[in-house]
């Protein structure tokens, strides 16, 4: 990814946090354009790693847009990381493939992150848009 796509990321973050995204500063983020499996459907896209707030944004072969999407899902969780609703005590299953289905509080947390996450993507694009 070129210099203008990491100055969308910029935008992205400041837009979430100026439209009540909670958060002190925005975490590190590595884009990774390594190849991540055989099967692309099932690849990671990005995640979170709350220990060294970090956020892992993979890129190969994705459309910007989409890794911004990511981004923005991955900045909830950074979010909902700062409000102490991702400690180390509520994480115990997230390193099962079937977290999401299993635990109910990540559950929650997950469906937060892609409500609130694509939501403030599109109200961001939107406002590109006007521009």
């Amino acid at each position: 990814m070129n210099h203008s796509f990491k100055k969308h990321l910029a935008e992205l973050a400041s837009f979430m946090m100026e439209n009540g995204l909670s958060l002190d500063q925005v975490p590190k983020v590595k884009l990774r354009g390594d190849d991540t499996g055989d099967d692309p459907t099932n690849s990671p896209t990005a995640y979170y790693e709350p220990d060294s707030r970090l956020i892992v944004l993979f890129t190969k072969g994705r459309h910007p847009k989409d890794v911004l999407r990511s981004f923005a899902h991955e900045m909830i969780h950074a979010a909902q990381h700062a409000d102490g609703q991702l400690e180390s005590d509520k994480l115990e299953g997230a390193h099962s493939a079937t977290y999401a289905q299993d635990d109910k509080h990540l559950r929650k947390m997950e469906e937060d992150a892609y409500l609130r996450g694509n939501m403030m993507f599109r109200d961001w694009t939107d406002s590109k848009k006007k521009t």
